[in-house]
Formats: C-alpha cells, sequence, structure tokens
C-alpha cells in the first residue's frame, strides 16, 4: 500500500511515515489529525494520507518531526483524492465547486493551524536563538555589559595605581639628577598626573557615552 492509496489503517499510515501505530491515535487524540483525514471512527477509523500528511505538516511542531524516511513521506507531494462529506458522492473534476456546508468550518480549521503551525516555528526560533546566546555566553565569546564596565574600571584603576606609586621613586632620582629638593619635585610630579588623571578620565566618560548601548553581531 502507497501513500497514494485513497485510505489506509492507522498502522499502515504510521509505518510510511516512520512513527507507531500508537503515535497515530495519539495525533488523532489530539486533534492534529481531523475531520477529512479520518474514515470512519474508534478503533476502525482508517486514514487518508494525503489528507492526514497535510494536516500534520501544519499541526506537528517542527522539534516533533520524522526521521529522514517519515519526512520525505510527509513532504512527497500526492494528489489529494476527492472528499466524500456525509456519504455523498465525490463530484467530478469538471464540475464547478457548488457551496457545501461542511467547507467553511474546513476552511477554518486549517487557518487556525497554519497560524498555530506559524507561532510553533516562531517559539521555537526564539528559543534556539536564547540558546545560541548563552553558548556564545559560556564560551567566552560574550560577555554583560555590566560585568564589561566593572572590569574596565578596574583595570584603569590598577593601571593609574601602579604609576601613581612609581612616583615618589621618580621625584627622587629628578631631585638627585637636577639637585632640587625632593618635596618640590614630589609636588611638581603629583601636580603634573592628577591633571593627567583628571583629563584622561574626562576623555573616557566621553567616548563611552558616544557607545551605542547595543552592536551588531556580524559572526557567524
Amino acid at each position: 500500500m502507497s501513500l497514494s492509496a485513497d485510505t489506509m489503517t492507522k498502522g499502515a499510515f504510521a509505518a510510511h511515515i516512520g512513527v507507531s501505530a500508537g503515535r497515530i491515535s495519539q495525533y488523532i487524540a489530539e486533534g492534529k489529525i481531523y475531520g477529512d483525514a479520518l474514515e470512519g471512527e474508534g478503533r476502525a477509523a482508517k486514514i487518508r494520507p494525503a489528507v492526514a500528511q497535510s494536516q500534520l505538516q501544519k499541526t506537528l511542531e517542527p522539534s516533533q518531526r520524522f526521521g529522514a524516511n517519515g519526512q520525505a513521506s510527509l513532504n512527497m507531494p500526492t494528489r489529494q483524492p476527492a472528499l466524500n462529506l456525509g456519504g455523498r458522492p465525490p463530484r467530478p473534476a469538471a464540475e464547478p465547486p457548488s457551496f457545501d456546508p461542511d467547507e467553511p468550518e474546513l476552511i477554518v480549521r486549517d487557518d487556525v493551524a497554519d497560524k498555530l503551525a506559524a507561532e510553533r516555528l516562531r517559539q521555537q526560533q526564539i528559543k534556539t536563538a536564547q540558546l545560541e546566546r548563552e553558548e556564545a555566553l559560556e564560551v567566552g565569546r560574550y560577555m554583560l555589559a555590566d560585568d564589561a564596565r566593572r572590569q574596565t574600571v578596574k583595570a584603569v584603576t590598577e593601571a593609574f595605581k601602579v604609576m601613581e606609586l612609581a612616583i615618589p621613586a621618580m621625584a627622587k632620582t629628578m631631585a638627585a639628577q637636577f639637585d632640587v629638593p625632593m618635596h618640590d619635585a614630589m609636588h611638581a610630579l603629583l601636580k603634573s598626573f592628577r591633571e593627567t588623571r583628571a583629563k584622561a578620565a574626562n576623555d573616557f566618560a566621553t567616548t563611552a557615552a558616544e557607545l551605542v548601548e547595543h552592536l551588531e553581531d556580524e559572526q557567524t
């Protein structure tokens, strides 16, 4: 039996798309296979494969899709069999469709399924992007902005401390070389250093204010 058959048993349809017969029953109970995809009711119900596979493409989340064989079965282009609603004979192919009271409900159902499928896909994409950001943060490719600011301030502060601690030794060398009092040399060096530090701090603040809050990550 092939997927082009008008109907097939749940077990045969399950084998074609690579899942268990119990999973097909679950899809029916959850409304993922419904309406014209079913012929009969209960345990004896049969599956119209072309209709069922179209419904599953819409109602299954991306993470629930089947393996290679099952996915190929669902993606295989098939010709939809003529639907036999309420025991009425199918219309000839050349006959223009007449109004059918059952069709509006089916159209609404398909529209809802399309929207649900699109929403599931959107949620899956959001979740995937979030996991990628968390992974990048974990391996060190990203870091939190607040952590970056704290680390930068700490590094600059430590650098200025090292330079300030070197001033007494520099003042002693200058006093001996130029024959000036060490107190005068120390005062001149500290004054110049503090003016330079204040100017650098102001420049850092101006540069930081001009930076954009977020940058696009161009890495792939």
